[in-house]
This record gives structure tokens, C-alpha cells and sequence, in this order.
């Protein structure tokens, strides 16, 4: 997809950007011609990424970032505006799952409720927080944020973690009400199966935690079992895939579309 026209210049903040789907978001802004900030708690996957996207000639930087602290977003926003004079668009990836999977939800902990909600809800809301007077005062800007398909139909192995994208979900709605008259975007992407690092540790975690039903299986084909029960076109997703989906959001090709949240599922969710 070709979008140098909407990005060319543009400023992107990507959260979550050192990981597999943050760091695709953030080459395929870059490729589009966009300025882009890697946001991420991990530094070295962090800077990895900006490396890559400085080697495609690509204007980008790196800040360390802890989206569970409001100061640490709004520094984030700050580096921001320093290096390349704004912000335009705000892209939520940063993302976390507590350590215990549920079926039974008796195995669930409260630090897994702690996790997700403080990264996921909390992280969102101070990410937006950080930038809503700039968008405000300039009358534009586009925020698209990373929920699940875990948000729309609740997964019993993670319902600390479905619970979390589905106030992403709702919050941005509420948003998007907000701040529609001042002509700025607010939408969710929600991913299906991703084969990431993320879904290759829950695979394990779910192989181990049910036995009976995932005998002497290995992460991934934990996650092709997923892919074959659950997704209708029977063929996982791509990080490339959500990567254009979050593009395309952004985009003035969408700019009439405010408070949805997109499925890239295969069909997963309807």
C-alpha cells in the first residue's frame, strides 16, 4: 500500500515499537515517509529498530518509555516535539498479559489483573493524555490503538487480558466523541493470531497449563491448533497485516472513520 502522500513529513509516536508488530508499524510509517519515534521499555530492541529504520533513510529516534507512568509519557511526548518540532499521530501497541493463563479462571492472579490493566488501559489513557493538548490545540492529529479480537469475544485462558482490550475498545469510543469535533481520529485495530514472541510464550504457557488439551505440543503448534479452530479464511495473520490496517486508520483515506475498532482476524471475530 502506497501512502506517501498522507505521511510524507508526518510524526509518529509508536509504543510497544521495540517488539515484532510495534517495530512493523513503526518500517511501514517509515517507508510511508513519516518521522517516527520508537517508544519502547526495551532499550536495545529499542535502538535495533531505530537502526533499521535510519538504514532506509528514514528520520527516527528513540525514547524509553514506561507507559504505566504518566510522566513517562509525557516525557515521551516532549523528546518528541523536540526532535522533529510535533506530534500528528499516536499509535498505541504497547501491550502486556499477566504470567498465568486461566481455564479454570481460578489459576488467575491478581498481579495478571494488575499487568494488564496497568499497561494496557492505564498505558493507553496516559499516552493519549500526553498528546491530547497538542492535538487539541492544533484541530488534528489520529490515534489508532492496539486492542484483540480477545477484546470483542472474551478468551477464557486470558480474561484479565481480553478484559483490558475491551476497555480500550470502550475508551476509545469515548474518546473519539471527545474529540471528533476537533477533527481528530481516535480507532482500535484488533489483531487476530500473530505468531510473536508474546503468542509463542502464551503457547507454551497454554500446552502446559492443559495437558489434555494440547498433548506434547509445542508452542507453535499450539498456535496452528488456535489458527485452524478459530480463524475462518484458516490462515494466521501478519504483522505486516496490521501494520497496513493501523496505516490505512490513520490515513485521510479514513478520515470520516472515528470510534471503530477493525478486526484483522481472518474472520475470527463478527
Amino acid at each position: 500500500m502506497d501512502f506517501q502522500q498522507d505521511f510524507k513529513g508526518k510524526v509518529v509516536i509508536v509504543t510497544g515499537a521495540g517488539g515484532g508488530l510495534g517495530g512493523e508499524v513503526a518500517r511501514q510509517f517509515a517507508k510511508a515517509g513519516a518521522k517516527v519515534t520508537v517508544a519502547d521499555f526495551d532499550v536495545q530492541n529499542g535502538l535495533k529498530v531505530v537502526k533499521a529504520l535510519k538504514a532506509m533513510g528514514s528520520e527516527a529516534i528513540f525514547v524509553e518509555v514506561d507507559v504505566t507512568k504518566e510522566e513517562s509519557c509525557i516525557a515521551m511526548v516532549d523528546a518528541t516535539v523536540k526532535a522533529f518540532g510535533g506530534v500528528d499521530i499516536l499509535v498505541n501497541n504497547a501491550g502486556k498479559g499477566g504470567p498465568h493463563v486461566g481455564y479454570p479462571l481460578t489459576r488467575i492472579q491478581s498481579e495478571d489483573w494488575d499487568i494488564s490493566f496497568q499497561v494496557n488501559v492505564r498505558g493507553t489513557f496516559f499516552c493519549v493524555k500526553a498528546v491530547y493538548n497538542i492535538f487539541m490545540k492544533q484541530k488534528h492529529g489520529k490515534i489508532v490503538s492496539l486492542s484483540s479480537i480477545a477484546g470483542k469475544a472474551g478468551d477464557p485462558a486470558l480474561p484479565h487480558y481480553s478484559s483490558a482490550k475491551a476497555a480500550i475498545i470502550n475508551m476509545s469510543q469515548a474518546y473519539a466523541k471527545e474529540m471528533g469535533p476537533y477533527n481528530i481520529n481516535v480507532n482500535v485495530v484488533c489483531p487476530g493470531l500473530i505468531y510473536t514472541p508474546i503468542w509463542e510464550s502464551l503457547g507454551s504457557k497454554l500446552a502446559e497449563s492443559l495437558p489434555t488439551v494440547y498433548p506434547n505440543m509445542t508452542a507453535r503448534q499450539v498456535f496452528e491448533d488456535s489458527v485452524k479452530k478459530k480463524i475462518i479464511m484458516k490462515r494466521e495473520q501478519t504483522e505486516e497485516d496490521v501494520a497496513y490496517a493501523v496505516l490505512f486508520l490513520a490515513s485521510e483515506a479514513a478520515k470520516n472513520i472515528t470510534g471503530q475498532a477493525l478486526n484483522v482476524d481472518g474472520g475470527a471475530v463478527m
